[in-house]
């Protein structure tokens, strides 16, 4: 049994937010959290496939604020 594309992104979000206790401030982008995320070139629920998924891209991330391009984080500036 595999999961639905709705249930891989719940699990890898607000479900591991929860399973460290840290749902408060991490795991959905709302008022009062923190607000890192990564922005993709299309909506992973709308995929027709789950196999689709590994073909969306990344195309950028926003950490504590600040937008860093695909690629950039982790490399020496």
């Amino acid at each position: 049994m595999s999961a639905s594309p709705f249930q891989a992104l719940h699990a890898v979000t607000l479900g591991a937010a929860y399973l460290l206790g840290q749902d408060d401030k991490k795991g959905s982008i709302k008022a009062g959290k923190l607000a890192d995320f990564t922005v993709l070139d299309r909506d992973p629920l709308d995929v027709a496939s789950p196999d689709e998924l590994r073909d969306i891209k990344v195309l950028g991330t926003v950490i504590g604020g600040k937008a860093f391009p695909a690629g950039a984080i982790g490399k020496n500036e």
